[in-house]
């Protein structure tokens, strides 16, 4: 199987595209249990570093940079997140609002 690093132009046109096919309320269910997977504790929260690591890893890699820029980090911020949980009902929140 040929892996490919999706840039973040095709990440959002396959969430503006996924978002035709859906309804606002299935999409965000279908993420929700998507980040379910990594939210062992079940706080509705991940560890930065282990979505940071399965954006770039898994599946359609996202770059470094693509994560950076959905996440709104830029330069010395990235640093600042490195020990954070991200509640992804927010990020699910704004995913969907695109």
């Amino acid at each position: 199987m040929q892996m490919h690093q999706v840039t973040m132009d095709d990440f959002l046109s396959a969430v503006n595209a996924y978002g035709r096919l859906s309804t606002d309320d299935e999409q965000a269910a279908d993420l929700f249990q998507a980040f379910q997977v990594f939210d062992d504790d079940r706080r509705d929260t991940v560890a930065w570093k282990r979505l940071r690591a399965a954006l770039t890893t898994l599946g359609d890699r996202l770059s470094d940079d693509d994560v950076d820029a959905m996440m709104g980090l830029q330069g010395e911020e990235q640093l600042l997140v490195e020990n954070v949980n991200i509640d992804y009902k927010l990020l699910i929140d704004k995913l969907t609002s695109v």
